[in-house]
């Protein structure tokens, strides 16, 4: 029995086998490729017998996780003629090594008995580099495989970019498009869009029972998990309207919310830990892994530190993003003010030296240049502020329709 390796999950029933064309069907021969990048140009449905072997592990960031990606594989499998085909896995993550690992995974694959390998437009890329420029030209995979095409023993199945042209209701090669064509295609990015807004998954694109376990694994963003961050000097107003919010968020019910206050967590999570600047990026850290947890299970994250430092803030970004909401809050009260409302004469104890490492006083606050919301709570009151969040909640759509959560 053949072995045919898919390469992604969207395939529509008019797609071409030009995936296929070049495998001989006289012999045992497998055809593999890696399954990380979702989209419809690079996923084909064969009329012959065959076992699709598919490797899944983890790839780039927000690219879909590959339980998803197994449960759509298994839905693309009941697509094929009853016993025409059988998919087995292999546990394989991307190295985004671009052409070398198209040579390392012929290797693997000609270990594993197959004959035949797809490698697409910048097979096993990183994507853009930090000047949003390609890190790899498209076909360098291709090019770098043909050179060791023989010595490896594994034959390549090229795969060029491709686009639904409407007109003729079917895919075509972007190189092979007639002029003045039609010509429809959704990117990753598209894709994520559509996804976080509830919009229509179109037929052409995918199968209605692949993009309906899209979206059971990714909802739109109101039924998403988000982390609303705080961060501001002492005395800004944090607590005090990361509470209104908590009550707000309440009241309209629909996700689990969690307040994550400054104070509190000190208490709870981090009470051995100093105020050196070692253990804040502990303490931010603690409460960032916290976030994520409650995000990524749908909830909704209130988090109240200092957060005095942009590198943690950006760490905590990172590991929350992932998997649902981030929004950053800055309060932008100046010193004067906070230090006007101190009832515990903290910055008065700072300034006499007292209280080491006091933020604002003899430890700096970095500004953050990437907050979603800034507030001066000088000019407005809390019941304002936290209105003024939820409206860019609502605005961003992890608020539905009416206030619905």
């Amino acid at each position: 029995m053949r072995t045919l390796l898919p390469s992604a999950l969207f395939a529509h029933r008019h797609a071409r086998e030009r995936s296929l064309k070049h495998v001989s069907w006289g012999r045992p021969n497998a055809l593999t490729s890696f399954l990380g990048k979702l989209e419809s140009e690079v996923s084909k449905k064969p009329n012959e017998n065959g076992k699709r072997t598919a490797n899944v592990g983890i790839t780039r960031p927000r690219d879909v996780d590959y339980f998803t990606r197994v449960r759509c594989y298994l839905l693309i499998m009941a697509k094929f003629p009853p016993g025409t085909a059988k998919l087995s896995l292999l546990s394989l993550a991307m190295r985004m090594a671009g052409p070398r690992e198209a040579i390392w995974h012929a290797l693997i694959r000609k270990n594993h008995g197959c004959s035949h390998l797809i490698v697409g437009r910048d097979h096993a890329g990183p994507g853009k580099d930090a000047n949003g420029n390609p890190f790899y030209k498209p076909y360098e995979a291709q090019d770098l495989f043909r050179k060791y095409e023989a010595e490896i023993g594994v034959r390549m199945v090229a795969f060029n970019a491709m686009v639904y042209v409407e007109d003729k209701d079917k895919y075509l090669q972007e190189d092979e498009v007639p002029a003045g064509a039609r010509v429809l295609n959704i990117s990753g990015t598209e894709l994520r869009q559509r996804l976080n807004e509830g919009r229509d998954l179109p037929g052409w694109f995918t199968y209605s029972d692949v993009a309906q376990e899209l979206r059971r694994s990714f909802p739109p963003r109101h039924k998403q998990g988000v982390t609303i961050f705080f961060s501001g000097l002492s005395g800004a107003g944090k607590s005090t309207i990361a509470n209104v919010l908590f009550i707000k968020f309440q009241e309209v019910g629909g996700r689990p919310v969690t307040l994550l206050d400054g104070d509190l967590v000190r208490k709870h999570l981090s009470s051995e830990l100093g105020f050196s600047k070692e253990h804040r990026d502990i303490n931010i850290r603690r409460i960032g892994y916290v976030a994520s947890e409650i995000t990524k299970n749908r909830g909704i994250a209130i988090c109240a530190p200092i957060a005095p430092y942009d590198v943690t803030r950006k760490e905590v970004r990172a590991l929350i993003e992932p998997f649902g909401g981030f929004v950053m809050v800055y309060l932008s009260t100046p010193v004067e003010i906070c230090e006007r409302r101190d009832r515990k004469g903290l910055y008065a104890k700072a300034r006499a030296g007292i209280l080491k490492d006091f933020t604002g006083v003899s430890d700096p606050y970095e500004e953050p240049k990437d907050a979603e919301v800034v507030i001066n709570t000088a000019e407005v009151t809390p019941e304002e502020a936290a209105q003024a969040i939820m409206l860019h909640m609502e605005r961003e759509g992890f608020i539905g329709v009416n206030n619905n959560l």
